[in-house]
């Protein structure tokens, strides 16, 4: 981004820093070497946390010095660092000794130590405490540091493994539901708080930088917005927010859009001033406050210089674009590029929306497990316990998920996976456990197909020249239908693509009373490659393939065909599966239906997405995103999908929602 002369675009810039002086240091120094006039406006400092987070603090201390293997601390900041130093060293718990030297046990009876990038593991460092565990530069944020996290063993110690997770008040929960969905046991504690600056007791006392600037939080809201300030650093989404509080009231949860359209809004930062986030959820904060800031590649200074100069050449650029002196003058009838001008704008007009409620979340539950149980070909997927299983339940409960589907992973098969249609099978006794947990709060649904509990693995029973059995197998469908819907199911999801299926399950409802239960027909499911990792997922035995039932991929009619009769049959909703790879049957099958279309983003579908994320071949959050919207645009009402949870989160994130 430099121009040919090596003269840094920051020349001359005023760069406001929102750090305090001891965490500005270095970007303050790379700021002044670059020619930039550095500002700093620290609008929050750390203070020591107080009352029960205190005493809270206190035990996790003492339980980390008496710790070791196989358990972890995980510290995602410098602050967290001083807190637990501070702590050590004024007698809180370590009777005047540092941090290194209260650890030092622990360290040797093999307590490992992560930290969440090279300015907390330096700070870590200075205290005598060795790293083992720092994310490359492009994970160096709670959501990266999960990703690397290492699998916790399995045996050989008597107490659970653990991972030790001390941080700030206001820190989300991103690391320690990463950590627990590895199979980890999680123990979150409040080290420190953030207070306005200047605060009565800092977790570091004042240490002004030599003939810089540092302004009180309302004195750079003026010169914000009196074209005193270049730049800004924002190094926090809750600077950001403290920084628009006084100018912006809280929005009413809800839509961020019509809070930013309001007629007579000020964003906190204007238009002529560049922003760089820190990061991706510091970039989201001040989007929802109507600030376009470009996020730095990680929160390295050399990251942060290298979006500082390229958000400045831009912003020059753009300035000189929007001069009289420059401006282009070619008559265009329409510009379709107004539409697109900020954040707010695309918001607008945005055709294609996703919400919580679209999605469905399909879960796996394993007989006899008593902890989740990771499955390596579906990373951040496990096999759940039945306690897990109902905690998954309630969590999509609070995230708004519409949609809760099960499938069983027996430990005994037989040839007519008769634990499919038992009362005590896994499946079944899963659905009235989930059922008496969250209620009618989320719609419970369950999978009804053999393939799981057979021996063979199929989808139906075989006959006596191995072949699947349609009407033999369509008698067990419809027993398992009722033993599913006394269980507490509110939807049933017939996938095996048996002849028939749908009416016959129909009738043995409704003959069993249960005429409100719901039937999602698998109408469209083809015999793809990339069910794969999905037989990882449920223990597959099955040997050779699914072709006489699963349709064929080349086959556009014959789904049709399919959908008609599954109409005709009584389905009250209709399946395409896979989604990705069949958007065009998507879209086909949403233009006929007169019932809600729902499409299954399988195994191989997230499978690849998780691997492009790991290898650093794509913007992870970004491709998630898309590719649910895209099966959205595509025309289905409804997703499953494994990525469920994560996209209402940021759902939640993205729009304001606690």
């Amino acid at each position: 981004m430099r121009p040919n002369d090596g003269e840094s675009p920051l020349s001359g810039a005023r760069v406001l820093v929102t750090r305090t002086p001891d965490r500005a240091r270095d970007l303050v120094a790379a700021l002044r070497a670059a020619g930039a006039e550095p500002v700093l406006a620290p609008v929050q400092e750390a203070v020591p946390v107080s009352g029960a987070d205190a005493q809270a603090f206190q035990d996790l201390l003492n339980r980390l010095a008496g710790s070791g293997a196989p358990h972890w601390v995980a510290v995602t900041s410098a602050n967290t660092v001083r807190a637990m130093a501070r702590a050590v060293s004024a007698g809180f718990s370590g009777n005047g000794r540092g941090l290194g030297e209260w650890l030092a046990p622990a360290l040797q009876r093999g307590l490992q130590v992560a930290a969440v990038g090279t300015a907390t593991a330096a700070e870590l460092e200075a205290h005598g405490v060795p790293v083992h565990l720092l994310p490359p530069a492009e994970h160096s944020n709670a959501r990266g540091m999960a990703r690397v996290w290492p699998t916790p063993p399995s045996s050989g110690h008597d107490d659970a493994p653990t991972v030790y997770l001390p941080q700030s008040a206001n820190a989300r929960p991103t690391l320690a539901r990463g950590l627990t969905e590895h199979g980890w046991r999680v123990r979150v504690v409040t080290a420190y708080r953030m207070a306005e600056w200047p605060s009565a007791d800092p977790l570091v006392p004042a240490d002004p930088l030599d003939g810089l600037p540092v302004w009180t939080t309302d004195r750079a809201r003026t010169e914000l917005h009196s074209g005193a300030v270049d730049l800004v650093a924002a190094t926090a989404p809750s600077v950001i927010q403290a920084l628009a509080a006084p100018a912006e009231p809280a929005a009413p949860r809800g839509d961020v859009v019509n809070r930013d359209t309001r007629r007579g809004y000020r964003p906190p930062v204007p238009a002529t001033v560049g922003v760089v986030a820190i990061g991706e959820p510091t970039r989201q904060a001040c989007a929802k406050l109507g600030i376009t800031a470009l996020a730095a590649r990680d929160p390295s200074t050399d990251a942060l210089i290298e979006a500082l100069e390229e958000q400045r050449t831009m912003s020059t650029a753009q300035n000189q674009a929007g001069s009289p002196e420059t401006r282009g003058s070619v008559d265009l009838p329409y510009r379709p590029r107004r539409l697109r001008t900020s954040p707010i704008m695309r918001a607008h007009v945005r055709e294609t929306h996703l919400h919580p409620s679209q999605l469905i979340l399909p879960v796996f539950v394993r007989e006899g497990a008593q902890e989740p149980r990771a499955i390596s070909s579906m990373p951040g997927v496990v096999q759940h316990s039945m306690d897990s299983l109902k905690h998954a339940a309630t969590e999509a409960v609070e995230l708004g998920l519409g949609g809760f589907m099960i499938f069983g992973v027996p430990t005994t098969l037989d040839a007519t996976g008769s634990g499919l249609v038992a009362e005590d099978g896994v499946l079944n006794q899963a659905l009235r456990a989930v059922r008496a947990e969250v209620g009618d709060d989320i719609l419970v649904m369950a999978d009804l197909c053999l393939d799981e509990f057979t021996d063979h693995g199929h989808c139906g029973v075989l006959d006596d020249r191995g072949r699947v059995d349609n009407d033999a197998t369509l008698a067990l469908y419809a027993q398992a239908a009722v033993a599913q819907a006394e269980a507490g199911a509110h939807v049933l999801g017939p996938s095996g693509m048996m002849d028939g299926q749908v009416g016959v399950i129909r009738t043995a409802l409704d003959e069993a009373g249960f005429i409100d239960t719901s039937v999602l027909a698998y109408s469209v499911k083809y015999a793809s490659a990339f069910y794969g990792p999905f037989r990882e997922a449920v223990d597959s035995s099955l040997t050779g393939d699914r072709k006489t039932y699963q349709m064929d991929p080349a086959n556009r009619r014959e789904a049709m065909r399919e959908l008609e009769l599954d109409l005709d049959e009584g389905a009250d909703m209709v399946m395409v599966k896979p989604a990705m790879s069949y958007l065009d049957m998507v879209r086909e099958v949403a233009d006929h239906s007169p019932v809600p279309v729902s499409a299954y983003q399988i195994s191989g579908e997230y499978s690849m997405i998780q691997a492009a994320a790991a290898n650093g071949w794509i913007d992870r959050r970004a491709a998630i995103q898309e590719s649910l919207l895209s099966i959205r645009r595509a025309g289905a009402d409804t997703v499953l999908t494994y990525f469920a949870t994560e996209a209402a989160r940021w759902w939640r994130e993205e729009n304001g929602v606690a």
